[in-house]
């Protein structure tokens, strides 16, 4: 009796640890992700210069922040996701003094259209970001240049879109 009390045990052992570690592995709810733009897309991080980051969550609006702003919690409606995107001019060259590797473009604007319908207009912010709430599908971005991109519900779809070159000697 007393070696099945043990195969019973071990296996209630294994069963409890299998179910902590499976839930150590997921990514806890609530949680942000962050990404800056480096003149040429979006990657994993902040920049702790005041540079804007955009903080990301599963199901939530995204939130353009700088360093030591909290980002807006602001729930997607159902079925809907979002896509926020940057418009910029590529800025290289300069025998004086190294810039920026690109230059926002504010107040520009941004056209999303599925098929040949235009769904919506905006414009891009004083930092070259925009934002759109758009229910799951593929869509053509227009500011400059054209995109196609797909929204997944519940996600946000990141977006660079280059409009110009600005090149220096």
């Amino acid at each position: 009796m007393s070696a099945g009390r043990n195969v019973i045990l071990t296996g209630i052992v294994v069963g409890v640890m299998s179910l902590t570690a499976a839930a150590a592995a997921r990514r806890p709810a609530g949680q942000w992700d962050f990404f800056h733009f480096d003149g040429h897309s979006f990657v994993a991080g902040r920049l702790g210069d005041g540079a804007p980051s955009v903080a990301l969550q599963s199901g939530v609006l995204p939130s353009l922040v700088t360093q030591g702003d909290p980002p807006a919690a602001v729930r997607l409606a159902r079925g809907s996701g979002a896509l926020l995107g940057i418009c910029y001019l590529q800025s290289s060259g300069g025998k004086l003094a190294r810039g920026p590797a690109y230059l926002p473009v504010a107040l520009l604007p941004v056209r999303i259209f599925s098929g040949a319908k235009l769904l919506a207009t905006t414009q891009t912010d004083a930092q070259g970001y925009f934002l759109v709430t758009l229910a799951a599908g593929s869509f053509r971005v227009e500011a400059g240049q054209a995109v196609q991109v797909t929204v997944e519900k519940g996600m946000t779809t990141l977006v660079p879109l280059r409009v110009g070159k600005r090149m220096i000697d």
